[in-house]
C-alpha cells in the first residue's frame, strides 16, 4: 500500500510544478545538445561518395529544425518567467494558479 501512496505523490508532485519552465530546460539542454553533436563533426569527413551513408542527411535533419526549436526554447522561456535558477522556476506555481481565488 505505500508503494501506490509514494507513486500517487510522485505524480502529484508532477501537477504541481510549472511544466512550462520545465520543458524550457529539457529543451535548452536538447538544443545544447544538438550543437555540441554538429560541433564534434567535420563535414570534410563525411564520406559522402557513399549512397548508405546517410550522416550528412542526418545532420541536414538537425541543423533544419534547429531554428524551430530555438524559437520553441525562447518562447517557452519568456511565458514560463525563466530566471535561469532551474529549481525554483520548476518550483515556481503556474501563472493560472497565482490568479485564482482560493473558495474555502
Amino acid at each position: 500500500m505505500e508503494e501506490t501512496i509514494e507513486s500517487l505523490k510522485e505524480k502529484l508532485q508532477k501537477y504541481e510544478q510549472n511544466g512550462s519552465a520545465k520543458l524550457f530546460y529539457a529543451l535548452n539542454r536538447k538544443q545544447n545538445e544538438m550543437a555540441d553533436l554538429l560541433n564534434s563533426i567535420n563535414l570534410k569527413d563525411i564520406e559522402i561518395q557513399d549512397a548508405k551513408d546517410k550522416s550528412f542527411d542526418r545532420m541536414k535533419v538537425i541543423w533544419n529544425d534547429a531554428s524551430s526549436i530555438a524559437v520553441a526554447v525562447k518562447s517557452l522561456g519568456d511565458a514560463a518567467g525563466v530566471t535561469g535558477n532551474e529549481e525554483a522556476d520548476i518550483n515556481k506555481k503556474p501563472f493560472v494558479e497565482t490568479i485564482a481565488s482560493d473558495r474555502k
